[in-house]
């Protein structure tokens, strides 16, 4: 991490809640129609990250603005904290979930890729767009991952929250160590 900027690393190791939306952050974007209704193809690096995510007490939430049991399969499967499916305002929706959880709008972090992500991006302390948002919402994070959508970028921000807040080493050490 030391190629991180300070105030970038302090931002994230006040971090309790890494909330994201789903389509172009979780998946590449795409929407495929099949037998039983709507696929989506998620990364296993990401959901990997998920798991150090919960072992080092990070909770997490997917907030979309689309309905898809696929979301629901692959958020329980990876133990989400909050899964918050056809919302319209996402800012609101995490100012909600805040206060439910007794978190600070500063302690989140959002990873957001389009126009509709800005509102909630707007209000926590640590805004993310993955590396193929829209320039708008690229304009409005405070980190850019290097990875797209779908492609390991969720894993980046996770290991940046963990490594700033210091608990990546005991992690690795307890779930890899020998």
């Amino acid at each position: 991490m030391h190629d991180i900027a300070p105030d970038v690393r302090e931002a994230a190791a006040a971090v309790d809640l890494l909330a994201m939306d789903v389509d172009g952050v979780l998946t590449g974007g795409e929407i495929i129609y099949g037998p039983g209704g709507e696929w989506k193809v998620f990364s296993v690096k990401d959901g990997h990250g998920f798991r150090l995510a919960a072992q080092a007490g990070l909770k997490t939430a997917v907030i979309t603005g689309r309905r898809s049991a696929a979301v629901l399969v692959r958020a329980r499967e990876l133990g989400v904290s909050a899964v918050l499916q056809g919302v319209t305002r996402k800012g609101r929706a995490v100012e909600e979930l805040c206060a439910k959880l007794g978190i600070g709008l500063d302690a989140v972090c959002f990873v957001g890729d389009d126009l509709v992500d800005l509102p909630v991006m707007r209000r926590v302390g640590f805004p993310v767009a993955v590396a193929d948002a829209v320039e708008e919402v690229r304009a409005a994070a405070r980190w850019i991952t290097a990875s797209p959508g779908g492609r390991g970028a969720v894993r980046e921000v996770i290991e940046l929250l963990l490594k700033a807040r210091g608990d990546w080493d005991s992690i690795l050490q307890r779930t890899y160590g020998e």
